[in-house]
């Protein structure tokens, strides 16, 4: 019998991402989580974050609304990040 797989895009209470917190004043953590280009430098700005770096770059959107975990490979939704 074949395997069902169902798969939630965190919108709902049920399936939502736990927050998960950012210090941007403690390096390790600064280097840990970038723009999905792999970049630092980005700013929350309105409901999404904005790459200084991707904005200098020719052809490059530099507006994101999920950040790149280096440590584990995974994406976090924008609306799951809490700066401090």
């Amino acid at each position: 019998m074949p395997s069902t797989c169902l798969c939630a895009d965190g919108s709902g209470g049920d399936d939502a991402r736990p927050p998960v917190v950012v210090d941007r004043s403690d390096p390790p953590t600064r280097w840990r989580f970038v723009c999905p280009n792999g970049h630092t430098d980005w700013d929350p700005t309105n409901n999404h974050l904005w790459c200084a770096t991707c904005a200098a770059l020719h052809g490059v959107d530099p507006e994101y609304w999920e950040l790149l975990d280096k440590k584990t490979g995974e994406t976090v939704p924008w609306a799951a990040v809490v700066l401090r």
